[in-house]
């Protein structure tokens, strides 16, 4: 079987050849490589990327910009993203006020963090509101179709749809902390909001629905330490079980990125019709191990990830990152619905020994 033709095998229920290797590079190569970092994102294919994953014979699936573009259909609106000083900007203008938010390059971990989130509290959820009501979405399936030529049979891309409402505050523009303050002290518009961006979010996922694609990703970067289930129920579950129902109608599937502590998560992945739970790092990173995720996902949920960035980073040993891949490798005698996976997890420390390890490995310890 082809590399692709594996990951395919999986999302359709059957069990392919081997566990298949599916990667992220970009960040590790944007550090590596001294390539600038632009959070405005990648504009054209990256052939050095491209030999990356070719050096490996792992399949590219996410960080290949996006493939479609948002516009405002109102002339009063403005939104737009720029660098400079290697400060990145968001502004957006619109009747209801105007919102701006700074993050600041950081040259140790070669990402932005956030200096000045874009909203403050509940009274600059109209803005945000009023963006959505009035944003438009244009496919641009000829750059798919351009990283699917170059990347061959190592190409099996996620299309990326813009966070969840939930996600939207909670892992971008409003922070953990104010968030929960708002959903607590402000429920009729904390929901408010979060209906305004799903809805946004729907529409647009009406205009590409139909495009190349087989998997699209949501990169709500989930935890269920900050979002227990309670959260989850109010805020999240029905928008997941409507974007999974629309896909599964045209044949397609959907992945979320968690990313984050995963414990109770699974489940309710698996009980909206989340085909995968992309980004899932077991232990010493999260509380549970490779075979405890398995038990809370239940048979059908794809696994993807099993790569702790501390046992793939410079910090860790040799031994210890086999011992972690051989462990999430094992739990494919469980189910065959796994992938040995890593998104942005891949510290930009990490040897390239070790990551090119990965493939040897699978062919010892990932063969059905």
């Amino acid at each position: 079987m082809t590399p692709k033709e594996r990951v395919r095998a999986v999302y359709k229920g059957e069990t392919p050849d081997q566990v298949p290797l599916i990667l992220d590079l970009s960040h590790w190569y944007k550090k590596n490589y001294n390539e600038p970092f632009d959070l405005s994102g990648i504009q054209k294919v990256n052939y050095d990327l491209v030999d990356l994953h070719k050096k490996l014979g792992a399949v590219s699936y996410i960080e290949m910009g996006r493939f479609f573009d948002l516009y405002p259909d109102n002339p009063e609106l403005e939104f737009k993203s720029w660098t400079k000083n290697g400060v990145f900007h968001t502004r957006i203008v619109t009747p209801a006020g105007t919102l701006e938010e700074e993050r600041v390059f950081e040259t140790s971990s070669y990402s932005y963090n956030i200096k000045k989130h874009l909203l403050n509290g509940v009274e600059d959820f109209p803005v945000v509101e009023y963006l959505m009501d009035h944003l438009k979405c244009r496919a641009n399936w000829d750059y798919y179709r351009d990283w699917t030529e170059a990347l061959g049979d190592l190409a099996y891309i996620y299309v990326n749809l813009p966070y969840s409402g939930s996600g939207y505050l909670i892992s971008r523009n409003l922070g953990v902390e104010k968030t929960v303050f708002a959903a607590l002290d402000y429920p009729e518009e904390f929901k408010c909001l979060i209906d305004s961006v799903n809805t946004c979010n729907l529409r647009i996922l009406d205009t590409i629905i139909d495009g190349p694609f087989d998997t699209l990703i949501i990169s709500d970067n989930y935890d269920s330490n900050i979002q227990p289930e309670k959260f989850f129920n109010l805020y999240v579950r029905e928008y997941y079980m409507e974007v999974a129902e629309r896909l599964h109608k045209k044949g397609k599937y959907l992945a979320i990125h968690v990313d984050g502590e995963s414990r109770g998560v699974l489940k309710w992945l698996a009980e909206c019709g989340v085909d995968c739970a992309d980004a899932v790092t077991p232990a010493p990173m999260f509380a549970l191990t490779p075979a405890e995720m398995r038990e809370q996902a239940g048979p059908e949920l794809i696994l993807s990830g099993g790569i702790p960035a501390s046992e793939i980073g410079f910090s860790g040993s040799d031994q210890a990152f086999i011992d972690s891949v051989k462990r999430w490798l094992e739990t494919k005698h469980t189910s065959s619905r796994l992938l040995m996976a890593a998104g942005d997890q891949i510290p930009t420390d990490a040897p390239w020994e070790r990551i090119a390890m990965l493939p040897e490995l699978i062919d010892k310890y990932g063969k059905y």
